[in-house]
């Protein structure tokens, strides 16, 4: 894949702290790229991922701890993935990681 400036642009976002609202920005951005691009299946995984996050921050005040156990790791390992696109190297393992260490464990993953 390319580079381009829309996962350049991702890339970008990635690069500072990640929040509610950055979160809900990326989902949005993988929502879009997954409808237009060939890579459908890993724009949705990171869509996903990035909603679920943002849900489990959304409507209640989370301690400092418990903000960055969520969202550890998780921007390095969608900007690695991101990279792996831009390489041409999709990775299914990279993406369960991502669902697997990184989601909430409120019972939505199995």
């Amino acid at each position: 894949m390319p580079t381009d400036n829309r996962t350049s642009r991702l890339l970008e976002v990635l690069s500072g702290d990640l929040s509610q609202e950055r979160l809900e920005l990326l989902a949005r951005e993988f929502e879009t790229l997954a409808q237009d691009r060939s890579q459908t299946l890993v724009f949705f995984v990171l869509q996903h991922a990035c909603q679920r996050l943002a849900a489990a921050l959304e409507g209640e005040a989370v301690s400092i701890e418990r903000f960055q156990d969520l969202i550890a790791g998780v921007a390095d390992q969608i900007a690695d993935i991101l990279r792996g696109l831009h390489q041409g190297n999709v990775s299914v393992e990279k993406l369960e990681r991502l669902i697997i260490f990184n989601l909430p464990k409120s019972g939505l993953v199995p």
